[in-house]
């Protein structure tokens, strides 16, 4: 066969293969069933955070981040005394196409929180800026520690378990 012509079908077959095994991967990351209490208090008591976290109610926790009850379905939210940034909020959303405006809600709100900071206790900004947003499926997991490698280590382990 000529060069002109297997370079082509490397390519193409590159390119499919890359194509299949992003839909399996999103595939698997769409079924996924993560019980949303468990896996917090599995985040609260990894050993990434200063302060004593506090849970909050759901409805205060979307009213902070603007969230509707059209696009959260489920809500945990635990945050520290004020003293700290530090928090955790997981939620599920109702549709996947909520995602979007869900993430610019999220980003908003640590924003908000980045200035508040800033003010007081700048010291804390860092932890903001180096929080763990991670997305599985339908779910969304925010948290603001000391220690975010605890915190993915954390969310993985208890992923894969």
């Amino acid at each position: 066969m000529n060069k002109k012509v297997v370079i082509p079908i490397i390519i193409i077959a590159l390119i499919v293969l890359v194509i299949v095994v992003v839909s399996v991967i999103n595939k698997d990351n769409q079924n996924i069933q993560i019980n949303i209490e468990e896996l917090a208090t599995n985040i609260s008591q990894s050993g990434a955070f200063e302060d004593e976290l506090a849970k909050v109610d759901p409805e205060m926790t979307k009213s902070d981040y603007g969230f509707s009850d059209e696009e959260i379905k489920e809500i945990v939210s635990y945050q520290g005394s004020g003293a700290t940034s530090e928090e955790i909020v997981i939620f599920q959303v109702n549709d996947r196409s909520h995602l979007n405006s869900v993430k610019e809600k999220i980003n908003t709100r640590l924003e908000e929180r980045k200035e508040a900071f800033e003010g007081y206790l700048p010291e804390e900004v860092f932890k903001i800026e180096n929080n763990v947003l991670d997305i599985r499926g339908n779910y969304v997991i925010l948290c603001i520690s000391n220690d975010s490698g605890t915190i993915e280590e954390t969310i993985n382990n208890y992923i894969k378990g």
